[in-house]
């Protein structure tokens, strides 16, 4: 059984969205430090992110930046454990391209009062 009920974790990413609080996690077994950016759905109906990884362990190569490192990712909700927000700075960068992550959009970081929208949403 779970650790975490995937409602609870979904709700975990969307407060530290909307919050701009970065969040704990393990994925595919290992920690990450992710800001959740985008939330909702792939084209099969599946539970996305789309975080902004910067910090932490990945399978695939993070870029060196002067503030450590960094990296956009698409996470499967269901795949993510041990969720717990942080008390920390809020990453981010700008996105090249358009993302292809999420298909049905529940929650946009970008479109909160307050927010300047990034372009390659």
């Amino acid at each position: 059984m779970r650790s975490q009920e995937l409602d609870v974790v979904y709700s975990l990413l969307r407060a530290a969205a909307a919050q701009k609080q970065p969040v704990t996690a393990v994925y595919d077994g290992l920690p990450r430090l992710l800001c959740p950016h985008l939330l909702g759905k792939n084209k099969r109906g599946e539970l996305r992110a789309f975080c902004y990884q910067c910090g932490g362990e990945s399978e695939s190569v993070l870029r060196t930046l002067p503030e450590g490192v960094g990296g956009w990712r698409c996470i499967a909700v269901d795949k993510l454990t041990q969720v717990e927000l942080q008390v920390s700075a809020w990453r981010t960068e700008p996105r090249t391209g358009q993302q292809h992550c999420i298909e049905q959009v529940d929650f946009d970081v970008e479109a909160q009062s307050g927010c300047d929208p990034q372009n390659g949403q």
